[in-house]
């Protein structure tokens, strides 16, 4: 039996709370796709490093925090908002860490996630979603590819005040029910996604059929 259960490191406070709701509609049928045989997924959860750790550099945080979380979880993401430049980003800010991580254990099992600009554009890649969420038929002046929005943050705001949102403690309070609303498919246009939907099915299969040294 192959147990998959998803440790996410996310760099803002709140972006797991999107990514975990995600994740735990992606991994069924990735697990589905790629294990040969049967398998147990446990819901996707935030990994922190400890506390003593918190003044750290990012790369000692992150393989601080994978170790933290080493027995409870088989695969690890580490996201990182791209801020229009993924690829210096993933470079500078994901593969040091997991470089790190990978000298305590060889056998990490990880992928990177890193929006073009900043999680709350693949919010916005689902008109649907908002419409289940909000209950309503409405069109909505959602920006037609998120990913080249200057102000993904901004924009997500603007759509959620033009449906009447209550936000006493900012957008924050909708990122775990679009995680869980927003349809994987409507995703799977944004270029960003894809890699990381691919990088999840390669960590999948890595955890699937583990190599022996």
């Amino acid at each position: 039996m192959i147990w998959l259960c998803a440790g996410v490191y996310a760099e803002g406070p709140t972006d797991d709370r999107f990514l975990c709701n995600v994740l735990n509609r992606m991994l069924p049928p990735l697990a589905v796709e790629v294990c040969k045989g049967g398998f147990y997924i446990d819901d996707a959860r935030r990994i922190s490093e400890p506390r003593r750790m918190r003044g750290a550099s990012r790369e000692e945080r992150i393989a601080a925090a994978i170790e933290e979380s080493w027995g409870e979880c088989t695969l690890f993401v580490v996201h990182s908002d791209g801020e229009g430049a993924p690829d210096m980003v993933r470079r500078e800010r994901i593969e040091p860490g997991l470089a790190r991580a990978r000298r305590a254990r060889p056998d990490l099992v990880a992928a990177a996630c890193v929006p073009v600009r900043e999680t709350e554009a693949w919010m916005l890649a689902d008109p649907e979603a908002f419409r289940r969420i909000f209950e309503t038929d409405r069109h909505l002046p959602l920006p037609r590819d998120p990913e080249a929005e200057a102000d993904p943050k901004k924009a997500l705001e603007a759509a959620l005040c033009g449906l009447g949102a209550r936000m006493g403690r900012g957008v924050e309070e909708y990122y775990a029910v679009l995680g869980a609303e927003v349809r994987v498919d409507a995703l799977r246009r944004l270029a960003a996604f894809q890699q990381f939907e691919e990088e999840l099915r390669t960590a999948i299969a890595a955890v699937a059929s583990p190599s022996v040294d």
